[in-house]
Protein backbone atom coordinates (compact mmCIF):
# COMPACT_ATOMS: atom_id res chain seq x y z
CA UNK A 1 0.00 0.00 0.00
CA UNK A 2 1.34 3.28 -1.29
CA UNK A 3 0.21 7.11 -0.25
CA UNK A 4 0.94 10.11 -2.54
CA UNK A 5 0.94 13.84 -1.17
CA UNK A 6 0.68 16.47 -4.19
CA UNK A 7 0.19 20.16 -2.42
CA UNK A 8 -2.83 21.77 -3.86
CA UNK A 9 -2.64 24.12 -6.49
CA UNK A 10 -4.37 27.07 -4.47
CA UNK A 11 -1.80 26.13 -1.77
CA UNK A 12 1.35 27.97 -1.45
CA UNK A 13 4.58 26.11 -2.03
CA UNK A 14 6.59 25.30 1.04
CA UNK A 15 9.93 23.53 1.05
CA UNK A 16 10.29 20.53 3.07
CA UNK A 17 6.95 20.71 4.28
CA UNK A 18 5.56 17.59 3.00
CA UNK A 19 8.61 15.62 2.82
CA UNK A 20 8.64 16.67 7.32
CA UNK A 21 4.62 15.13 6.84
CA UNK A 22 5.59 11.82 5.41
CA UNK A 23 8.55 11.53 7.48
CA UNK A 24 6.46 11.75 10.64
CA UNK A 25 4.35 8.53 10.04
CA UNK A 26 6.40 6.54 7.29
CA UNK A 27 10.12 5.48 7.23
CA UNK A 28 10.67 5.11 3.52
CA UNK A 29 10.08 7.84 1.61
CA UNK A 30 10.37 9.56 -2.09
CA UNK A 31 9.93 13.00 -2.28
CA UNK A 32 9.51 14.29 -6.01
CA UNK A 33 10.55 18.18 -5.48
CA UNK A 34 8.50 20.36 -3.10
CA UNK A 35 5.42 19.42 -4.22
CA UNK A 36 5.11 15.83 -4.21
CA UNK A 37 5.81 13.17 -1.85
CA UNK A 38 5.42 9.22 -2.26
CA UNK A 39 5.31 7.26 0.79
CA UNK A 40 5.66 2.83 1.52
CA UNK A 41 2.22 3.08 4.28
CA UNK A 42 2.55 -0.87 4.46
CA UNK A 43 2.73 -1.48 8.34
CA UNK A 44 0.80 1.71 8.72
CA UNK A 45 -2.39 0.85 9.99
CA UNK A 46 -1.27 -0.94 12.76
CA UNK A 47 0.17 2.46 14.30
CA UNK A 48 -2.36 4.90 12.87
CA UNK A 49 -5.50 3.40 11.64
CA UNK A 50 -7.26 2.14 8.20
CA UNK A 51 -6.16 3.88 4.99
CA UNK A 52 -8.75 6.58 5.15
CA UNK A 53 -7.64 7.35 8.78
CA UNK A 54 -4.39 7.37 7.77
CA UNK A 55 -4.73 9.50 5.11
CA UNK A 56 -7.11 11.80 7.10
CA UNK A 57 -4.10 12.56 9.12
CA UNK A 58 -1.77 13.07 7.13
CA UNK A 59 -3.55 16.01 5.25
CA UNK A 60 -4.33 17.26 8.81
CA UNK A 61 -0.73 17.40 9.45
CA UNK A 62 0.04 19.04 6.41
CA UNK A 63 -2.83 21.64 6.76
CA UNK A 64 -1.44 22.48 10.33
CA UNK A 65 2.25 23.60 8.90
CA UNK A 66 -0.27 25.73 6.17
CA UNK A 67 0.05 23.72 2.99
CA UNK A 68 -3.03 22.19 1.42
CA UNK A 69 -2.52 18.57 -0.10
CA UNK A 70 -4.39 15.62 -2.54
CA UNK A 71 -4.15 12.13 -0.58
CA UNK A 72 -4.45 9.01 -2.45
CA UNK A 73 -3.88 5.98 -1.04
CA UNK A 74 -3.61 2.29 -3.55
CA UNK A 75 -2.38 -0.90 -3.78
CA UNK A 76 0.53 0.56 -6.58
CA UNK A 77 2.18 3.78 -6.23
CA UNK A 78 1.71 4.28 -10.04
CA UNK A 79 -2.49 4.21 -8.93
CA UNK A 80 -1.76 6.21 -6.15
CA UNK A 81 0.14 8.74 -8.25
CA UNK A 82 -2.34 9.27 -10.73
CA UNK A 83 -5.17 9.72 -8.95
CA UNK A 84 -3.70 12.07 -6.57
CA UNK A 85 -2.43 14.12 -9.80
CA UNK A 86 -6.19 14.12 -10.76
CA UNK A 87 -8.73 13.51 -8.12
CA UNK A 88 -9.24 16.56 -5.19
CA UNK A 89 -9.14 15.70 -1.38
CA UNK A 90 -8.68 12.18 -0.40
CA UNK A 91 -8.58 9.14 -2.34
CA UNK A 92 -8.69 5.52 -0.98
CA UNK A 93 -8.44 2.46 -3.39
CA UNK A 94 -8.55 -1.17 -2.54
CA UNK A 95 -5.80 -3.32 -3.19
CA UNK A 96 -6.56 -5.08 -6.44
CA UNK A 97 -9.43 -2.51 -7.29
CA UNK A 98 -6.48 0.26 -9.07
CA UNK A 99 -7.47 -0.94 -12.75
CA UNK A 100 -11.40 -0.14 -11.95
CA UNK A 101 -10.60 2.85 -10.19
CA UNK A 102 -8.81 4.58 -12.91
CA UNK A 103 -10.88 3.04 -16.03
CA UNK A 104 -12.95 6.04 -15.26
CA UNK A 105 -9.86 8.88 -15.60
CA UNK A 106 -9.34 10.54 -19.06
CA UNK A 107 -5.93 9.38 -21.10
CA UNK A 108 -4.62 12.42 -20.25
CA UNK A 109 -4.36 12.03 -16.97
CA UNK A 110 -0.88 9.62 -17.98
CA UNK A 111 0.63 12.98 -18.69
CA UNK A 112 1.28 13.49 -15.23
CA UNK A 113 3.60 10.61 -14.61
CA UNK A 114 7.52 11.53 -14.18
CA UNK A 115 8.40 9.20 -17.28
CA UNK A 116 5.86 11.36 -19.47
CA UNK A 117 7.60 14.48 -19.17
CA UNK A 118 9.91 12.81 -22.35
CA UNK A 119 8.59 14.35 -25.95
CA UNK A 120 8.33 9.98 -26.63
CA UNK A 121 5.25 9.90 -24.27
CA UNK A 122 3.10 12.80 -25.58
CA UNK A 123 3.47 11.61 -28.82
CA UNK A 124 2.27 8.60 -27.61
CA UNK A 125 -0.41 10.21 -26.17
CA UNK A 126 -1.80 12.07 -28.99
CA UNK A 127 -1.77 8.93 -31.19
CA UNK A 128 -3.35 7.54 -28.71
CA UNK A 129 -5.92 10.77 -28.77
CA UNK A 130 -6.25 10.43 -32.62
CA UNK A 131 -7.35 7.07 -32.47
CA UNK A 132 -10.48 7.72 -30.05
CA UNK A 133 -9.36 6.70 -26.89
CA UNK A 134 -10.82 8.94 -24.35
CA UNK A 135 -10.19 6.98 -21.17
CA UNK A 136 -7.60 4.93 -19.26
CA UNK A 137 -9.67 2.00 -19.39
CA UNK A 138 -10.15 2.18 -23.14
CA UNK A 139 -6.40 1.80 -23.39
CA UNK A 140 -6.51 -0.72 -20.44
CA UNK A 141 -8.92 -3.16 -22.87
CA UNK A 142 -6.76 -3.27 -25.91
CA UNK A 143 -4.02 -6.09 -26.19
CA UNK A 144 -0.77 -5.00 -24.46
CA UNK A 145 1.09 -6.61 -27.45
CA UNK A 146 -0.83 -5.04 -30.28
CA UNK A 147 -0.21 -1.67 -28.71
CA UNK A 148 3.82 -2.43 -27.95
CA UNK A 149 3.97 -3.53 -31.76
CA UNK A 150 2.53 -0.30 -32.85
CA UNK A 151 3.54 2.05 -30.51
CA UNK A 152 6.61 0.95 -29.11
CA UNK A 153 8.61 0.67 -25.11
CA UNK A 154 6.34 3.83 -24.94
CA UNK A 155 2.79 2.41 -25.31
CA UNK A 156 3.61 -0.24 -23.47
CA UNK A 157 4.53 1.24 -20.10
CA UNK A 158 1.16 3.89 -20.94
CA UNK A 159 -0.67 0.55 -21.32
CA UNK A 160 1.07 -0.76 -17.70
CA UNK A 161 0.15 2.71 -16.06
CA UNK A 162 -3.24 2.29 -17.10
CA UNK A 163 -3.49 -1.42 -15.03
CA UNK A 164 -1.77 0.72 -12.22
CA UNK A 165 0.98 -1.41 -13.03
CA UNK A 166 4.71 -0.44 -11.05
CA UNK A 167 7.42 -1.22 -13.42
CA UNK A 168 9.72 0.41 -10.65
CA UNK A 169 9.63 -0.43 -7.43
CA UNK A 170 9.83 2.84 -5.08
CA UNK A 171 12.79 4.51 -4.57
CA UNK A 172 13.15 5.69 -0.37
CA UNK A 173 15.63 9.03 -0.02
CA UNK A 174 17.31 9.22 3.00
CA UNK A 175 16.56 11.96 5.56
CA UNK A 176 19.00 15.25 4.97
CA UNK A 177 21.13 15.35 7.79
CA UNK A 178 20.85 18.21 9.83
CA UNK A 179 24.09 20.27 10.94
CA UNK A 180 23.24 20.77 14.95
CA UNK A 181 25.39 20.30 17.76
CA UNK A 182 24.25 21.21 21.31
CA UNK A 183 26.00 21.33 24.46
CA UNK A 184 24.08 21.32 27.95
CA UNK A 185 26.56 23.26 30.61
CA UNK A 186 26.88 21.96 34.04
CA UNK A 187 27.39 25.74 35.22
CA UNK A 188 25.73 28.81 33.23
CA UNK A 189 28.44 31.03 31.40
CA UNK A 190 27.31 34.77 31.48
CA UNK A 191 30.01 36.72 29.56
CA UNK A 192 31.25 36.19 25.61
CA UNK A 193 34.52 35.39 27.00
CA UNK A 194 33.55 31.96 28.52
CA UNK A 195 31.10 31.44 25.92
CA UNK A 196 33.54 31.63 23.37
CA UNK A 197 35.55 28.59 25.01
CA UNK A 198 32.24 26.86 24.25
CA UNK A 199 31.45 27.54 20.78
CA UNK A 200 34.95 26.96 19.45
CA UNK A 201 34.67 23.10 20.44
CA UNK A 202 30.94 23.43 18.79
CA UNK A 203 32.52 25.37 15.93
CA UNK A 204 35.13 22.45 15.25
CA UNK A 205 32.40 19.63 15.36
CA UNK A 206 30.31 21.57 13.14
CA UNK A 207 33.40 22.27 11.05
CA UNK A 208 34.60 18.52 10.81
CA UNK A 209 30.89 17.27 9.64
CA UNK A 210 30.69 19.86 6.79
CA UNK A 211 34.56 18.83 5.50
CA UNK A 212 32.74 15.10 5.54
CA UNK A 213 30.08 15.81 3.79
CA UNK A 214 31.19 18.69 0.98
CA UNK A 215 28.70 21.59 2.41
CA UNK A 216 29.19 24.91 3.15
CA UNK A 217 27.38 27.04 5.50
CA UNK A 218 25.00 29.97 4.59
CA UNK A 219 22.72 30.46 7.79
CA UNK A 220 23.72 29.94 11.28
CA UNK A 221 21.15 29.91 13.72
CA UNK A 222 22.43 30.29 17.51
CA UNK A 223 19.41 28.92 20.36
CA UNK A 224 20.73 30.08 23.70
CA UNK A 225 18.55 28.48 26.74
CA UNK A 226 18.88 31.10 29.20
CA UNK A 227 18.65 30.09 33.45
CA UNK A 228 15.21 31.68 33.05
CA UNK A 229 14.16 29.26 30.86
CA UNK A 230 13.49 31.20 28.10
CA UNK A 231 15.18 30.90 24.68
CA UNK A 232 17.04 33.48 22.48
CA UNK A 233 17.31 32.13 19.03
CA UNK A 234 18.86 34.41 15.95
CA UNK A 235 19.93 33.27 12.58
CA UNK A 236 22.91 35.03 10.56
CA UNK A 237 22.92 35.07 6.71
CA UNK A 238 26.25 34.52 5.41
CA UNK A 239 27.28 35.99 2.01
CA UNK A 240 28.84 32.61 0.84
CA UNK A 241 29.28 28.78 2.23
CA UNK A 242 31.62 29.00 5.04
CA UNK A 243 33.30 25.93 6.53
CA UNK A 244 35.82 27.38 8.68
CA UNK A 245 35.51 26.56 12.54
CA UNK A 246 37.32 29.93 13.44
CA UNK A 247 35.44 32.04 11.25
CA UNK A 248 32.05 30.51 12.00
CA UNK A 249 32.89 31.18 15.51
CA UNK A 250 33.87 34.74 15.61
CA UNK A 251 30.62 35.06 13.05
CA UNK A 252 28.91 34.00 15.97
CA UNK A 253 30.37 35.96 18.95
CA UNK A 254 30.25 39.44 16.58
CA UNK A 255 26.59 38.68 15.84
CA UNK A 256 25.24 37.62 20.11
CA UNK A 257 27.66 41.15 20.77
CA UNK A 258 25.42 42.98 18.60
CA UNK A 259 22.35 40.93 20.15
CA UNK A 260 22.94 39.92 23.23
CA UNK A 261 20.44 37.50 24.88
CA UNK A 262 18.69 38.28 27.93
CA UNK A 263 16.70 41.54 28.73
CA UNK A 264 19.44 44.00 29.16
CA UNK A 265 21.15 44.83 26.31
CA UNK A 266 24.70 45.43 27.98
CA UNK A 267 24.73 42.40 29.98
CA UNK A 268 24.40 38.77 28.89
CA UNK A 269 21.59 36.67 31.03
CA UNK A 270 23.19 33.41 32.21
CA UNK A 271 23.46 30.64 29.67
CA UNK A 272 22.37 27.24 30.53
CA UNK A 273 22.15 25.15 26.79
CA UNK A 274 23.94 26.43 23.77
CA UNK A 275 22.75 25.27 20.58
CA UNK A 276 24.14 25.87 16.97
CA UNK A 277 22.42 24.90 13.70
CA UNK A 278 23.44 25.39 10.32
CA UNK A 279 21.63 26.06 7.12
CA UNK A 280 24.16 24.39 4.49
CA UNK A 281 25.01 24.33 0.63
CA UNK A 282 27.37 22.42 -1.72
CA UNK A 283 30.70 23.30 -1.20
CA UNK A 284 32.38 26.57 -3.30
CA UNK A 285 34.53 25.78 -6.37
CA UNK A 286 36.78 28.60 -7.26
CA UNK A 287 38.94 28.57 -9.70
CA UNK A 288 41.32 31.49 -9.82
CA UNK A 289 43.13 32.87 -12.41
CA UNK A 290 46.36 34.45 -13.18
CA UNK A 291 45.24 36.79 -15.04
CA UNK A 292 42.61 38.38 -12.28
CA UNK A 293 43.19 40.80 -9.83
CA UNK A 294 42.94 39.19 -6.71
CA UNK A 295 40.44 40.08 -4.09
CA UNK A 296 39.90 38.95 -0.30
CA UNK A 297 38.72 35.92 0.98
CA UNK A 298 34.84 35.95 1.33
CA UNK A 299 35.78 34.96 4.86
CA UNK A 300 38.16 37.99 5.81
CA UNK A 301 35.22 39.91 3.79
CA UNK A 302 32.44 39.00 6.36
CA UNK A 303 34.57 39.09 9.61
CA UNK A 304 35.15 42.45 8.30
CA UNK A 305 31.84 43.60 8.18
CA UNK A 306 30.71 41.66 10.85
CA UNK A 307 32.91 43.42 13.07
CA UNK A 308 31.52 47.02 11.60
CA UNK A 309 28.32 46.24 12.34
CA UNK A 310 29.15 45.37 15.67
CA UNK A 311 30.94 48.84 16.20
CA UNK A 312 28.61 51.01 13.93
CA UNK A 313 25.12 49.04 13.92
CA UNK A 314 23.47 46.99 11.43
CA UNK A 315 21.98 50.11 9.57
CA UNK A 316 24.76 52.08 9.03
CA UNK A 317 26.99 48.97 6.95
CA UNK A 318 26.30 47.62 3.32
CA UNK A 319 26.45 48.47 -0.16
CA UNK A 320 24.31 51.29 -1.32
CA UNK A 321 21.64 50.68 -3.53
CA UNK A 322 19.45 53.48 -5.73
CA UNK A 323 16.09 53.06 -5.02
CA UNK A 324 13.23 52.69 -7.02
CA UNK A 325 11.60 56.09 -7.11
CA UNK A 326 11.72 59.54 -8.82
CA UNK A 327 13.90 61.06 -5.89
CA UNK A 328 17.44 60.63 -7.75
CA UNK A 329 18.40 61.41 -3.71
CA UNK A 330 17.12 58.33 -1.80
CA UNK A 331 19.24 55.60 -1.18
CA UNK A 332 19.32 52.32 1.27
CA UNK A 333 21.75 50.37 2.16
CA UNK A 334 21.61 46.11 0.91
CA UNK A 335 24.31 43.42 2.33
CA UNK A 336 27.73 43.65 1.19
CA UNK A 337 28.94 41.04 -1.30
CA UNK A 338 32.16 40.94 -2.76
CA UNK A 339 32.02 41.37 -6.68
CA UNK A 340 33.88 38.70 -8.69
CA UNK A 341 36.78 40.62 -10.14
CA UNK A 342 37.00 39.53 -14.04
CA UNK A 343 39.11 40.94 -16.74
CA UNK A 344 37.35 42.67 -19.74
CA UNK A 345 37.59 41.41 -23.20
CA UNK A 346 39.92 44.16 -23.71
CA UNK A 347 41.85 44.22 -21.71
CA UNK A 348 42.41 40.27 -21.96
CA UNK A 349 43.56 41.05 -25.27
CA UNK A 350 46.25 43.67 -23.96
CA UNK A 351 49.80 42.50 -23.00
CA UNK A 352 50.53 42.20 -18.98
CA UNK A 353 51.63 44.81 -17.79
CA UNK A 354 50.36 47.71 -20.11
CA UNK A 355 47.20 50.13 -19.32
CA UNK A 356 45.08 52.18 -21.26
CA UNK A 357 46.92 55.22 -21.50
CA UNK A 358 43.44 57.42 -22.20
CA UNK A 359 39.68 56.74 -21.81
CA UNK A 360 37.43 56.41 -24.95
CA UNK A 361 34.57 58.01 -22.64
CA UNK A 362 35.64 60.06 -19.32
CA UNK A 363 33.58 59.04 -16.95
CA UNK A 364 32.26 61.57 -14.23
CA UNK A 365 31.62 60.29 -10.13
CA UNK A 366 29.11 62.47 -7.69
CA UNK A 367 30.28 61.86 -4.22
CA UNK A 368 26.93 62.27 -2.61
CA UNK A 369 26.77 63.67 0.92
CA UNK A 370 24.85 61.55 3.41
CA UNK A 371 23.74 65.44 4.69
CA UNK A 372 23.85 68.06 2.33
CA UNK A 373 25.41 71.19 3.85
CA UNK A 374 24.01 74.55 4.13
CA UNK A 375 25.70 77.36 1.92
CA UNK A 376 25.45 80.94 1.06
CA UNK A 377 25.61 81.54 -2.77
CA UNK A 378 25.72 84.85 -4.57
CA UNK A 379 24.23 84.94 -7.42
CA UNK A 380 23.66 86.96 -10.90
CA UNK A 381 20.33 87.12 -12.31
CA UNK A 382 19.52 83.64 -11.13
CA UNK A 383 23.07 82.03 -11.55
CA UNK A 384 25.83 81.24 -8.41
CA UNK A 385 28.95 83.61 -9.42
CA UNK A 386 30.30 83.03 -5.31
CA UNK A 387 29.80 80.58 -2.67
CA UNK A 388 30.21 80.88 1.33
CA UNK A 389 30.54 77.80 2.97
CA UNK A 390 31.05 77.20 6.40
CA UNK A 391 33.57 75.83 8.61
CA UNK A 392 32.47 72.27 8.99
CA UNK A 393 32.11 72.14 5.20
CA UNK A 394 35.17 71.67 2.33
CA UNK A 395 37.53 74.48 1.79
CA UNK A 396 37.08 76.13 -1.42
CA UNK A 397 39.88 78.73 -0.77
CA UNK A 398 41.88 80.57 1.43
CA UNK A 399 40.25 83.44 3.24
CA UNK A 400 40.86 86.44 2.33
CA UNK A 401 40.75 90.07 3.73
CA UNK A 402 37.66 90.86 5.37
CA UNK A 403 36.83 87.27 5.73
CA UNK A 404 36.11 85.08 8.98
CA UNK A 405 38.32 82.38 9.40
CA UNK A 406 35.49 80.03 9.35
CA UNK A 407 34.28 81.33 6.40
CA UNK A 408 36.10 80.60 2.83
CA UNK A 409 34.76 82.24 -0.60
CA UNK A 410 34.78 80.41 -3.88
CA UNK A 411 34.76 82.23 -7.17
CA UNK A 412 32.53 80.98 -9.59
CA UNK A 413 34.81 79.99 -12.49
CA UNK A 414 32.32 77.71 -14.20
CA UNK A 415 28.56 76.52 -14.54
CA UNK A 416 25.49 74.24 -15.90
CA UNK A 417 22.38 74.21 -15.32
CA UNK A 418 19.74 74.97 -13.81
CA UNK A 419 18.15 71.14 -13.97
CA UNK A 420 14.95 71.87 -12.47
CA UNK A 421 13.37 68.76 -10.69
CA UNK A 422 9.84 68.17 -8.44
CA UNK A 423 8.30 65.35 -7.46
CA UNK A 424 5.66 63.73 -4.73
CA UNK A 425 3.35 66.83 -5.37
CA UNK A 426 0.66 64.25 -6.12
CA UNK A 427 0.76 62.59 -2.72
CA UNK A 428 -0.72 64.19 1.03
CA UNK A 429 2.98 63.03 2.44
CA UNK A 430 5.74 66.27 2.87
CA UNK A 431 8.54 64.67 1.29
CA UNK A 432 7.72 66.57 -1.59
CA UNK A 433 10.75 68.53 -3.89
CA UNK A 434 10.80 71.26 -6.30
CA UNK A 435 14.50 72.31 -6.79
CA UNK A 436 17.35 73.60 -8.90
CA UNK A 437 19.97 72.17 -9.67
CA UNK A 438 23.94 73.44 -10.77
CA UNK A 439 27.02 71.93 -11.42
CA UNK A 440 29.63 74.67 -10.41
CA UNK A 441 33.94 75.15 -10.61
CA UNK A 442 34.95 77.15 -8.39
CA UNK A 443 38.60 78.82 -8.28
CA UNK A 444 40.30 75.73 -6.79
CA UNK A 445 39.91 73.52 -9.34
CA UNK A 446 36.60 71.93 -7.44
CA UNK A 447 33.28 70.92 -8.84
CA UNK A 448 30.60 71.22 -6.77
CA UNK A 449 26.70 69.93 -7.41
CA UNK A 450 24.90 72.91 -5.59
CA UNK A 451 20.46 72.86 -5.28
CA UNK A 452 18.52 75.48 -4.50
CA UNK A 453 14.89 74.84 -2.59
CA UNK A 454 12.54 76.82 -5.24
CA UNK A 455 10.13 76.92 -1.50
CA UNK A 456 12.80 78.29 0.42
CA UNK A 457 15.43 79.95 -1.64
CA UNK A 458 17.82 77.86 0.35
CA UNK A 459 21.07 76.91 -1.11
CA UNK A 460 22.83 73.40 0.10
CA UNK A 461 25.99 71.37 -1.24
CA UNK A 462 24.69 68.32 -2.25
CA UNK A 463 28.51 66.63 -3.19
CA UNK A 464 31.90 66.87 -5.16
CA UNK A 465 32.11 65.67 -9.04
CA UNK A 466 35.58 63.83 -9.69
Amino acid sequence: MFLCLVRDSLSPSVAGVLESVARACSPRVEPHGADVVMCDARGLTRVIGEPAVIAEEMRRMAWDRGVGVRVAIAGTHTAAWLLAHVRPGTTVVTPGDEAHTLARLPITALSMLPECRARIFSDVLSTLDRWGVATIGDLARLSRADVSSRLGLAGARLHQAAWGEDVVPLVAAAEAPRFLERVELEWPVDGLEPLSFVLARVCEALSGALERADRGAVTITTRLTLVNKTVAEHTLTLPAPMRDAKVLRTLILLDLEAHPPGTDAEHFAGIDIVEVELGVTPGRIVQHSLLAHDVPAVEDIATLVARLQALMGESRVGAPVVLDTHDPRKSALKPFVAPAVALSARARQRPLGLEPSTREHPVATMRRFRLPMAVRVVTDHGAPVRVVLNERGPALSEPRRGESKGESKGAVTHRAGPWRTSGQWWTADRDTWDRDEWDVGVDTGVVYRLARDRATDRWEVEGVID
